[in-house]
Formats: structure tokens, sequence, C-alpha cells
């Protein structure tokens, strides 16, 4: 029995093994939970900045728009101001000619007259050359307005690609971004469905280890109440063969008193260490070792449904036990290497 005992206590030991296991599953679903966490933040700042830079990029799509407008618009209004300087121009050259071919056919007039035409004249020509200048002025000043308006559109041209070009980068991280949360979803779920399989498994192996160490205590105190029952039944043997032993030499007496045997050997009832002859010393020996007996005397001291439920019973639950936790040890080093 204390062999059996110390072999099934061995047999216990995989069970301890496979608690850091588990201790390791459930840290390797809370890293994966942290990384996720970490990755949905990352998102989520990603996500912030997109939304920035896509009003930023409204709004210099706006600006661009109105700037060509008003680029256009400018345009326009100059080339119509142009226009309508030079019609001026040339019907005050018109008009100019018309006058100095009048003050011409006037000159052939008295020479009163050619002074004032002379001076009609010089001032029609001043007035012509400052109109002149200032039509070239103001005309300097439009084409360089003009030319600083192409550059500004085409400095917010290049702005609005590059943003653009921004905004198609932050795009394909959040897809590789989404790939991985779902890629870490599926590996937490996988982790999750694990651990609850190991923590199902835990609780049937738990019940049928404290079936075990019920049906064990049932046992010993069987044990113990049948040894006790052996006790008494010895001391009762004893006292029995006593008390036939103390009868017999006494009618042995009797008889050799009466002259029909002879006496027998005097033998002491109290056993010394200087007594030679002890009325028991040839009772049978109390001391039997549980190897020396027969499977019939086994049989006899452990009752049939005892010996049935450890013979049959016991190493199947231990053999269950024992598959259990070889396939989840196998279970969890696989993940493992997969993770």
């Amino acid at each position: 029995f204390c062999h059996r005992k110390g072999k099934k206590s061995s047999k216990h030991e995989p069970k301890s093994e496979k608690e850091p296991d588990l201790e390791t599953a459930r840290a390797n679903a809370a890293l994966w939970e942290l990384k996720l966490k970490t990755t949905e933040q990352d998102l989520s700042d990603y996500r912030g900045a997109h939304h920035d830079m896509a009003r930023m990029n409204e709004q210099l799509t706006n600006q661009l728009s109105r700037s060509e407008r008003d680029s256009v618009d400018m345009t326009g209004y100059w080339q119509r101001e142009v226009e309508d300087r030079e019609e001026k121009l040339v019907h005050g050259l018109k008009k100019c000619a018309a006058e100095v071919q009048h003050a011409y056919n006037e000159c052939s007039k008295p020479s009163d007259w050619h002074w004032t035409c002379s001076a009609f004249f010089s001032l029609e020509q001043d007035m012509l050359e400052s109109t002149v200048k200032k039509n070239s002025t103001k005309m300097e000043t439009k084409e360089k307005k003009l030319s600083e308006a192409t550059a500004k559109v085409a400095s917010l041209e290049r702005a609005l690609e590059e943003i653009s070009r921004r905004l198609e980068q932050q795009e394909e991280k959040e897809k590789r971004n989404l790939v991985t949360i779902q890629a870490s979803q599926v590996e937490l779920d996988k982790l999750q469905k694990l651990l609850a399989m190991k923590d199902k498994e835990m609780q049937r192996v738990k019940q049928l280890a404290r079936t075990i160490v019920d049906k064990r205590k049932e046992a010993e105190e069987f044990f113990h109440e049948a040894l006790d029952h052996v006790r008494q039944e010895i001391v009762a043997s004893r006292l029995q063969y006593k008390k036939e032993a103390l009868q017999d030499y006494q009618q042995k007496f009797r008889e050799a008193t009466a002259g029909i045997m002879r006496f027998p050997p005097i033998c002491t009832l109290n056993k010394s260490p200087n007594s030679t002859s002890y009325l028991y010393a040839d009772s049978p020996s109390t001391e039997v070792q549980m190897s020396q007996l027969t499977w019939e005397q086994k049989e006899k001291v452990i009752p049939p449904q005892v010996a049935y439920t450890f013979t049959q019973h016991l190493p199947t639950q231990l053999t269950y036990i024992e598959s259990l936790t070889f396939v989840n040890s196998q279970h969890l080093s696989v993940y493992e290497c997969t993770l």
C-alpha cells in the first residue's frame, strides 16, 4: 500500500508542471492585449493626423481656388483696362492727328494763327507723351503683379501635391496598421480560447484528483478499521489459545495424578528471561508481513469492491490525468512556437 501511495504521488507531478505553462499563456495573452491597446492608440493618433492633414488640404485647395479666381479676375480686369486705354489712346491719337491737320490747314491763314497752332500742337504732344508714360508704368506694374500671382499659384500647387502625397502615405500606413490589428485580434482570440480550454481541463483534472483523494481516504479508513478488527481478533485468539492451553495442561495434571498417564513437563505461565519451558511457547506467530500472504488471504483482508476500485478505476483515472497533462503541454508548446 505504501508503495502504491508513493507511485501515485509521483504521477501527480505533471500537474504542478502544467501550472507554469498556464501562467505563461496568461502572460502572453496580457502581452498581446497591451500590444493591441498600443496599436489602437497609434491608429487613433494616425486618424487624428489624417483628419488634420485633410482639413489643411481642403483649406489649401480653397485658397488655391480663390487665388486662381482672383488671378483670372485680375487678369481679365487688367486686360480690359489695357484695351480701354489702347482704345482711348488710339482715339486720342486720331483726335490729335485731326487737330494737327486742322491746325496745319489753319497755318495757311495769317501769321497770328501760326503761333497759336504751334503752341497748341506742342501742348497736345506733351500731353500725349505723358499719357503714354503713365500707361507704360501701369502696364509694367500689372505684369509684375500677374507674375507674382502666377508664382503663388505654382507654389500652392506644389504644396497641394506634397499634402496629397503625405495623405496617400498616411492611408497606406493606416491600412498596414489595420491589418496588424486584425492579425493581433485573431491571435488574441485563439489564445483566449486556448486559455478557456485549459481552465476547463484544469477543473476536470482537479475534480478527478479530488475524487481520487476521496477514494484514497475511504480506503485508508477501511484499512484502519480492518487493522483494528485484525488486532481485536489477534487478542481474542491469544486469550482463547491461552485458555485452552491452560485447561489442557490442568487436565493432563489431573489425569497424571489419577495414574492414567505420565506427568507433563513442568511449564511456567509467565514468560521470563530465565524460563526454559514456557506454556505458550508454541503459540502461532502474530507478526505476519503483507507480502507473505497468499492472494486468497489478501482477498479476505481487502473487500472485493475496494479491490475493484483500486485495480480498475484508479489506474484509468491516473492514466487519463497523465495523458491530459501531456496533451496540454504539447498544445501550449506548439502555440508558443507559432508566436
